[in-house]
């Protein structure tokens, strides 16, 4: 979402921000078999680009939608909008701080799609982006909004800029995010014990 600038001006000033070559590499992977993509707040960013594979991609933006090549661009609210579907992936990247009922929206995404990935601007100071009507935005408040824990939560931190993004994953299938809590927790077992997990250790959490 852009405070007062063009679309492209937003995207341009921020595409080679480290929070969006996460946001891309962590979608494509749970894109794999993905037949639906929504992205949600657009603006004109061309994040369903990331996804040439996928063949029903959809851009909603109350008044930007992306528009490209085999995308379906919406201009509408998110809140009144009737997807019409369950889509594979959801997107919404730094939307949320925008959006006043900001809980109807968190609880909307998780109906319209199987899996959803979502990032907010985490504890940016009141005031920092005038169009931020959440600000400072943390763990709980994210609680509050979706009504659950993520299935999946990374903490971005840019190199050059002091502005940290919280990027979550919610599914309603976490069995894979099962197996992977197990695994890690089984291997941080391990490391304290001062030894080392094998494959068959591993395969078997």
């Amino acid at each position: 979402m852009s405070d007062g600038i063009s679309a492209n001006e937003y995207w341009n000033k921020r595409k080679t921000q480290l929070y969006y070559q996460v946001v891309q590499v962590l979608s494509q992977k749970l894109a794999v078999r993905a037949k639906s993509v929504v992205d949600v707040g657009s603006n004109q960013c061309p994040y369903l680009e990331w996804f040439p594979d996928v063949p029903h991609r959809t851009s909603l933006d109350l008044r930007k939608p992306f528009v490209g090549p085999g995308i379906k661009s919406i201009k509408a609210d998110f809140l009144a909008w009737d997807a019409g579907r369950t889509y594979d992936l959801a997107l919404c990247l730094q939307v949320l701080e925008h959006i006043p009922r900001a809980d109807l929206a968190a609880k909307k995404l998780l109906d319209v799609a199987k899996t959803v990935v979502v990032s907010v601007p985490y504890k940016w100071p009141v005031g920092t982006v005038s169009t931020h009507v959440h600000d400072p935005v943390d763990e709980q408040k994210m609680l509050d909004w979706f009504g659950r824990k993520p299935n999946f939560s990374y903490l971005c931190r840019e190199v050059n800029i002091d502005a940290d993004r919280l990027i979550h994953v919610y599914e309603r299938n976490d069995l894979a995010w099962k197996f992977t809590n197990q695994r890690n927790a089984l291997l941080k077992q391990m490391k304290t014990a001062g030894g080392e997990a094998g494959p068959s250790a591993v395969a078997s959490a």
